[in-house]
């Protein structure tokens, strides 16, 4: 591989005992330190190599150059991530400290949960308490209310302050209505309620893993040698991605190390709802012996670069570059017309995309992004594309399981053969449900096919065959899918309603669903999202306790009703996986930066938007006041509102043209996807760039 005269000079560093290297997205960090591990493979073979990331999906880059690296020895290189470590070794050294740490059951294995089955647990409590009139005043579904609970728990965990604290900081940051402080005293009621049901079953939420690996395995000195002794290398990528525990057990663990490789990312810290915090990030290149800055890009075009500069910093644009009208919209694509209305801007969009895979670009070298990526807007942006002619995809790893349409389709129909489940369906339901599950089904078909075939009064044998309809419904809905319609209708009559879910969603999926003629034939999204469904359930079985789920079938209703509560998915690799070069991306603007990807062309939906920049709604939970850089006793006022939002917008405009080569669409509409007018600061921003780069070519 060539690299630049920077990356090489890097390279010649990669033995050395610890090394900062740092730079903005698109540099080629993540390139050299590639280098420097297969670089570590050829030097010394034997010797372990830990290449630690965030998450698992940001070491795909590394795990792709040693599927390359023909001859080379590559079983010494192990990847992780510092929560993959911590549940490991608690696993492992679990009889050492559970009695000390509080558990009832110290001497029986523990059961550790997933973000669904933790989300489980916390129902039942929380449903409780909300029957006894907690949290009356909080407006927002259950599943969010789940979620902003265990926020709270793995916030003081990997922050390092005691979970008991959590209510009266938040308390003590608020300068809203007091009826407020009654939200901060109830949540803190089921923190604690939660971490006393945990102790008392042996369950490890994400928060209990790390606050044991914290404050046992990594303070025991017999435990810390068996970790730092297992690895002789590390390669620490993204590192301002991660939380503030993470650095601070680095610090220690660095002298351990022959070498040690550590890469920031300048502007970055897209994570912080999860706990990142790069100024911790920071602290590392103090104990660096050699600390490196890559400046160079490797993926923005200069026309692109130079739109970077101006949007993001413009004080920090040199005099000497001129970014001119024409220059501007050569990057920059406006519509041709102001356009009014949110499907006339998807319109106008799928109309240039259509434009640039006319003229050789790949679709799988566009992505579609927006603050927000809804079920609506999503499919409606897709529809717009297909009419093109261009397939796309949409990417959102962290939405409720049961908003995937395929495992829709799976649930209702688990539903639909165990009436003693008592789950209602609805006619709507069942509908959506078959224009999955058949091929080119349209929504009038299976209507027809609901309204006169599925008879929910009658649980035994809710479906009829389709010649039971009268000969001119059995024309209008045609025989082919009435073909169809009964395959699926004798396959649910004969299979064995006592089958573990996902033994049943396996055997629907390759005996009828994955066959020529139905909706999941040949589709790879649907094949992964069938993984992710029968993935969560086994997690599901195996970190629920039997003692209080006396069978299978009961098993089964509690993951389904616990999905229909909308429950947030855990991150399945898979799902990150999938490269689809015929699909342009349709994704959150946040989850495309996450995952590291560079694309030629990007397209910003609902550019007028404050979700570009506002920091989230949370009324129970709030990242930036349960920081370790928040003073103690420090207000949350509007005027850090204002501050946060700013330094949220110059990060991901940074990040966005960072990872773009050639150029943006802009989908401008007057009015959005409710009928509001939008005029966020983005607008605001691009309007003023616009009047400058005018005024700059003497057409002002």
């Amino acid at each position: 591989m060539q690299l630049s005269t920077e990356q090489n000079a890097i390279l010649t560093l990669s033995n050395a005992p610890t090394l900062f290297l740092h730079g903005p997205a698109g540099s080629g960090k993540t390139t050299v330190a590639g280098q420097c591990m297969l670089h570590l493979l050829r030097e010394a073979p034997d010797e372990p190599i830990l290449v630690l990331t965030p998450q698992r999906t940001l070491a795909l880059p590394y795990r792709k150059l040693l599927e390359q690296a023909a001859g080379q020895k590559t079983s010494t290189v192990h990847f992780a991530t510092m929560n993959s470590i911590a549940r490991r070794t608690v696993a492992l050294f679990w009889p050492l400290f559970s009695e000390q740490a509080g558990f009832h059951f110290p001497y029986r294995p523990p059961q550790f949960l997933t973000l669904e089955t933790a989300q489980f647990y916390l129902g039942k409590i929380i449903d409780s308490m909300l029957d006894r009139g907690a949290f009356s005043s909080v407006s927002i579904p259950r599943h969010r209310l789940y979620s902003q609970v265990l926020d709270n728990l793995n916030k003081s965990a990997v922050v390092d302050f005691p979970y008991t604290e959590i209510g009266a900081k938040l308390s003590a940051a608020w300068v809203g209505e007091s009826s407020q402080l009654n939200v901060y005293a109830d949540l803190q009621v089921a923190v604690n309620s939660f971490r006393s049901f945990c102790l008392e079953n042996n369950l490890l939420d994400f928060s209990l893993q790390v606050q044991l690996f914290r404050e046992f395995v990594w303070q025991d000195p017999l435990c810390r040698r068996y970790l730092t002794n297992q690895f002789a290398h590390l390669i620490y990528d993204n590192s301002e991605e991660d939380p503030t525990y993470v650095h601070d057990v680095l610090l220690e663990w660095m002298p351990s190390f022959k070498s040690a490789l550590m890469i920031y990312d300048e502007g970055a810290g897209y994570r912080v709802f999860l706990g990142a915090d790069p100024r911790s990030a920071w602290r590392l290149h103090e104990q660096a012996q050699h600390t490196r800055e890559l400046t160079q890009s490797f993926a923005a075009s200069p026309e692109v670069a130079l739109l970077r500069n101006y949007l993001v910093s413009p004080e920090k644009s040199s005099p000497y570059q001129v970014l001119d009208y024409a220059t501007l919209t050569k990057v920059l694509h406006i519509p041709e017309q102001p356009l009014r209305f949110y499907q006339q801007m998807l319109a106008d969009v799928a109309n240039q995309i259509q434009a640039l895979v006319a003229s050789g670009t790949k679709p799988g070298q566009i992505a579609i992004l927006a603050p927000f990526v809804n079920s609506s807007s999503g499919f409606a942006m897709q529809q717009a594309l297909y009419q093109q002619g261009i397939r796309a995809r949409i990417f959102r790893p962290s939405i409720p399981l049961i908003e995937d349409a395929v495992i829709q389709c799976f649930i209702t129909l688990a539903e639909l053969i165990h009436p003693e489940w008592h789950l209602p369906l609805a006619k709507t339901q069942l509908t959506n449900c078959l224009t999955t599950a058949i091929d080119s089904l349209d929504m009038v078909r299976a209507r027809l096919i609901v309204d006169n075939l599925v008879d929910l009064a009658n649980p035994t044998d809710p479906l009829k065959p389709f010649d039971a309809l009268p000969e001119a419904l059995q024309t209008r809905i045609t025989p082919k899918f009435g073909s169809r319609y009964e395959q699926l209708r004798i396959w649910l009559s004969q299979v064995d309603p006592q089958l573990p879910l996902d033994i049943f969603v396996s055997q629907f999926f390759g005996e009828v669903l994955s066959q020529p003629g139905f909706g999941l034939y040949q589709s790879i999204a649907a094949g992964q999202s069938t993984n992710n469904l029968m993935e969560s359930y086994r997690k599901f079985r195996l970190s629920v306790n039997m003692q209080t789920v006396h069978d299978r079938n009961q098993l089964s209703f509690e993951y389904v009703r616990t999905l229909l509560d909308g429950v947030i998915s855990a991150q399945y690799l898979s799902t990150w996986q999938t490269e689809a070069p015929e699909s342009v991306l349709i994704a959150p603007a946040l989850t495309f930066l996450v995952s590291g990807q560079i694309v030629d062309y990007q397209v910003w939906l609902s550019v007028g938007s404050s979700g570009w920049y506002e920091r989230l709604e949370q009324p129970l939970t709030h990242p930036y006041v349960l920081s370790r850089a928040w003073p103690k006793g420090k207000k949350w006022t509007s005027e850090e509102e204002s501050r946060v939002s700013a330094m949220n917008l110059e990060m991901i405009l940074s990040g966005l043209l960072s990872r773009c080569r050639k150029g943006i669409i802009l989908g401008l509409s007057e009015y959005n996807q409710a009928g509001q007018e939008e005029k966020g600061l983005l607008l605001l921003r691009l309007q003023s760039l616009l009047r400058q780069a005018l005024k700059e070519s003497g057409n002002a």
